[in-house]
């Protein structure tokens, strides 16, 4: 285990997986993690229903191109680890609560590896909190080649565990979550640490950190106390949760970043560093008319969620052709892969992947 940044040689990486995706499970606290995502969409109230089917066709198409991405990763000489599959649907249930549980696709979000360093983050979503049995496979093996371990306390996700604060300061009606609240409150507890591994981005001993609610402030207070030797620089509330589908450090002095309204969040140092703002998408979304109610849970920028090899070698997703042109304008090998249905599933490559090694090392960026 040695993994330190997002763009320094890329030698291992977990790749997620989709089997038993078969449903959304539409709680309080998917609703309030994917809320600006799917707000629009269940505004009409379409969707009434606590598990909303994923169909099947468009499961095994992600999977293809899930296929796809380690294969390419292969011929790059990346060694690929998958989790295990999960057998079948799983029903999970806590004295407080019951989920659908969501299989390892998004593998980006449930951990973070800071240098030599497995950190288990602290789930949102009560569907996820098992996520990580199914790579708990690939985390022994690197504990017994002499990696460290450790897990932000268990959230206990029970009613009111979740701060809705960044959603109320934009004056954003977050009712429908809390009418979907089943949850039992747990006396005394009140808000949790909750945090997910995609609200950061690593800069050798820099670590951005978006913090948009008291959850993620004590996340980020145990990140400090845990790990002293790094510095963990705040972005005040960039996004509701995660950040790689706004900023992208693809090397020192080069980030790809959304707008240039984003520059203010980023610590001063960064601000300097040269970016490249992502072209408009020419290619409509796709029509899921046929599929029936359909909900898109990944922001309408997923694409800008590429994932580095090395510091000129760059997996994209191939149907974004303006960005692949931009980066080998750029000078960039570009390595397309297909994502199909890269706004149905939560993520893009950076989100499906968690790069276990890397040869960059715990270096100043940002001093």
């Amino acid at each position: 285990m040695h993994s330190f940044d997002e763009w320094s040689a890329l030698r291992e990486v977990v790749v997620g997986r989709a089997e038993h995706y078969t449903e959304h499970d539409v709680d309080a606290s998917w609703l309030l993690f994917y809320f600006e995502n799917v707000a629009p969409v269940l505004s009409g109230g379409s969707a009434n229903r606590r598990l909303v089917p994923v169909p099947p066709q468009l499961v095994d198409e992600l999977n293809e191109d899930i296929a796809g991405l380690a294969d390419a990763l292969a011929s790059c000489g990346v060694k690929v680890l998958r989790p295990a599959a999960p057998g079948k649907d799983v029903d999970i249930r806590s004295p407080h609560w019951d989920a659908r549980a969501t299989p390892p696709l998004n593998v980006r979000d449930q951990s973070i590896i800071l240098g030599h360093t497995i950190v288990e983050t602290a789930p949102h979503v009560r569907a996820r909190l098992f996520e990580n049995d199914l790579l708990k496979p690939i985390f022994y093996r690197y504990y017994s080649s002499g990696s460290n371990w450790l897990s932000m306390p268990r959230p206990a996700l029970g009613a009111g565990s979740l701060d809705d604060a960044y959603f109320r300061r934009q004056g954003i009606d977050v009712s429908r979550a809390t009418d979907a609240e089943t949850a039992q409150s747990i006396d005394g507890l009140g808000l949790e640490m909750v945090f997910d591994g995609a609200q950061c981005m690593r800069l050798g001993r820099d670590v951005l950190v978006n913090v948009a609610n008291r959850n993620h402030e004590l996340a980020l207070r145990w990140l400090r106390d845990n790990f002293p030797q790094l510095r963990f620089h705040v972005l005040d509330a960039m996004a509701d949760n995660h950040i790689d589908s706004i900023v992208v450090p693809l090397r020192p002095g080069l980030m790809l970043l959304r707008s240039a309204r984003y520059l203010p969040y980023l610590p001063k140092a960064m601000q300097s560093w040269e970016a490249i703002y992502p072209p408009p998408m020419s290619e409509p979304e796709p029509d899921y008319t046929d599929f029936g109610f359909i909900i898109p849970t990944a922001s309408r920028y997923i694409d800008i969620n590429v994932l580095s090899i090395d510091e000129n070698t760059v997996v994209v997703n191939s149907h974004y052709p303006e960005l692949i042109a931009v980066l080998e304008k750029r000078g960039f090998t570009v390595v397309p892969v297909r994502h199909r249905h890269r706004r149905l599933f939560g993520g893009g490559f950076h989100c499906f992947t968690l790069d276990t090694v890397r040869d960059g090392g715990c270096e100043d960026y940002l001093s």
